[in-house]
């Protein structure tokens, strides 16, 4: 591309010395042999030099283009990338809008600069250069005057555009600050339609577009003065150099062709300079979409992998954790403090706890979506540290609270960690979940098609979803993070029973406040303020003094007056 940009250059430059010879070797020397034969000549060197400089421009854009769409293609895997392995921390700082703009709009910023921006960048300067050895070969003093004339002009723009560059990167912001709250309130439009919000939204988003609108009329503001300042400053160039050509005219120290070569290398530059100023800004433009994509590309990863990892568990699966205390990055204190315990393969532990005492913080380390602050956790034996990320969480499956469908359809929903997985497999896992009788009333059955986080399905059947999807990759470890909230008893009951026939060696940890489900566990720990205070099963704790007793006791009132709601009900119906 840059060899073509430099030809097409050269064969520019070329044409006003051919003109240059015409009126030298003809028109000013009526007394040339054969001048029709000398312009004839001339004028075909014109037309190849043109059809060359047309050939190499079309040859060159289509290269440029490729050139610009493969770095981008490039860049936006490696934020995809760079994202996939981010850790759930960097999410919970950055929001959904933001991440849009930077995947997307800020790399689509470079394409102007990449693109024609590259392209005129290399010819004007390659025009520039071949101009200032002409003229220096001609008229040293015009050569040295137009050679010093351009950069001035150049710093000069650059100074200016530098100066505005926090303008550029405060409107990139500010349109992911608007991305943010549009992405916001369509994800969460059924909470404020139920509330009513719809003015309220409307009001916060224009406040947020209003900021926007005035950053971005800054930003044309800047780019409506660079631009015209450009093409005055090289409308004063050009009458320089004119002016001082034609003194050397007058003094008969250059020819009437090297004027008119030099007036035809000045417009020729001229033409394409002034989209020096549009270069200006779109480099602005770039630099800002560069800073941005660099926050993330650049940001860090701190879940170390080992390269020698293991890939795999090895006998029994016993879950430990020793002394294991854990606070969050920006907290204050541990939301974990000095956590022990070991559960044996096969054992299903209950996690019971107030809201905030920890469950799902502690969940959340078992297949490392975050280290330990301090202690360890081992699995058959091992630091889960020196285990490899994906086989570590290929054996650590997680029923998560926020049940998350793609939209696809619910075969692939349900193999989504097993995508090789055969229908049989599907419907095996479907059934385990209680799901599949469900799917079999759909038209497509399990070729059904899900809407956008599975809008489409109720609360209970997209858990029952989210099951099957995790027993389909039969961890070894399989933890509930309250995910029967919205299923109701009978279907829990059979869930529990598959579960258990489903269940065989396999450790399963449930987090969930429903009596219905402690029954099926053997074991229950009790969490309160990132501690376990109590540690057995239901016949151990129940009559000790604690939460768990404090806890079975509201169970019961409640229960005792249901039984009285219903008895006085049927009394006044008799």
């Amino acid at each position: 591309m840059v060899f073509l940009i430099i030809t097409g250059a050269v064969a520019q430059t070329y044409i006003p010395l051919q003109v240059r010879n015409i009126i030298d070797q003809v028109l000013n020397n009526l007394d040339a042999p054969n001048p029709a034969g000398f312009i004839l000549s001339s004028f075909l060197i014109m037309a190849g030099l043109s059809i060359i400089d047309w050939l190499t421009e079309i040859v060159a854009r289509v290269l440029n283009n490729r050139f610009n769409q493969g770095i981008q293609f490039e860049i936006r895997q490696d934020i995809y990338r760079k994202l996939q392995d981010q850790e759930l921390e960097f999410y919970s700082k950055e929001s959904i809008g933001q991440i849009m703009a930077r995947t997307f709009e800020e790399v689509n910023s470079l394409r102007e600069l990449l693109g024609w921006g590259l392209r005129i960048m290399i010819l004007v300067s390659v025009l520039y250069f071949s101009a200032s050895f002409v003229m220096l070969l001609t008229s040293p003093m015009l050569g040295v005057i137009y050679f010093l004339l351009v950069p001035v002009v150049i710093y000069t723009l650059s100074k200016i555009s530098k100066k505005n560059a926090m303008i550029f990167y405060n409107t990139r912001f500010k349109f992911g600050e608007v991305n943010e709250v549009m992405a916001e309130s369509y994800s969460g439009i059924k909470t404020v339609k139920s509330f009513g919000r719809e003015l309220d939204q409307i009001e916060a988003f224009n406040s947020i577009n209003n900021e926007y609108f005035h950053t971005a009329t800054k930003e044309l503001n800047v780019r409506s003065t660079l631009q015209p300042m450009m093409i005055l400053f090289i409308n004063i160039g050009v009458v320089i150099v004119l002016f001082i050509a034609g003194l050397a005219l007058n003094l008969k120290t250059i020819s009437s062709g090297d004027f008119i070569a030099f007036m035809l290398l000045t417009i020729n530059i001229t033409n394409r300079g002034r989209f020096l100023g549009d270069l200006s800004i779109s480099f602005q433009m770039g630099n800002a979409a560069a800073r941005r994509l660099n926050e993330v590309l650049k940001s860090g990863i701190y879940l170390s992998e080992k390269d020698d990892g293991l890939e795999e568990f090895e006998g029994k699966i016993n879950l430990e954790f020793h002394n294991v205390s854990f606070r969050y990055p920006d907290g204050h204190v541990n939301s974990l403090e000095n956590i022990s315990f070991v559960i044996p393969e096969g054992q299903k532990v209950a996690l019971l706890g107030a809201t905030g005492s920890g469950k799902t913080t502690l969940i959340n380390l078992i297949p490392r979506f975050y280290d330990p602050t301090e202690g360890c956790i081992c699995i058959s034996g091992v630091d889960i540290r020196d285990y490899k990320l994906v086989a570590l969480r290929r054996e650590v499956g997680i029923v998560h609270q926020d049940n998350f469908l793609f939209t696809m359809t619910i075969r692939e929903n349900i193999a989504f960690g097993n995508p090789d997985a055969t229908l049989e497999q599907v419907v095996n896992a479907a059934k385990t979940a209680q799901i599949h009788e469900f799917i079999e009333t759909l038209p497509d059955g399990y070729d059904t098609v899900v809407g956008e986080r599975g809008v489409t399905l109720s609360g209970g059947q997209r858990q029952r979803v989210a099951i099957a999807r995790a027993i389909l990759t039969d961890p070894k470890i399989l933890v509930f993070d309250d995910s029967v909230s919205a299923i109701d008893p009978e279907t829990e009951a059979k869930l529990q029973d598959t579960l258990g026939n489903a269940a065989v060696n396999r450790t399963i940890i449930v987090i969930s406040q429903r009596p219905s489900s402690l029954k099926y566990v053997d074991r229950i720990l009790v969490l309160d303020k990132g501690r376990i205070v109590q540690d057995g099963t239901h016949q151990e704790l129940k009559d000790i003094d604690g939460i768990y007793k404090d806890f079975t006791n509201a169970v019961e009132s409640q229960i005792k007056f249901i039984s009285w709601d219903q008895a006085s009900t049927e009394e006044g119906t008799a």
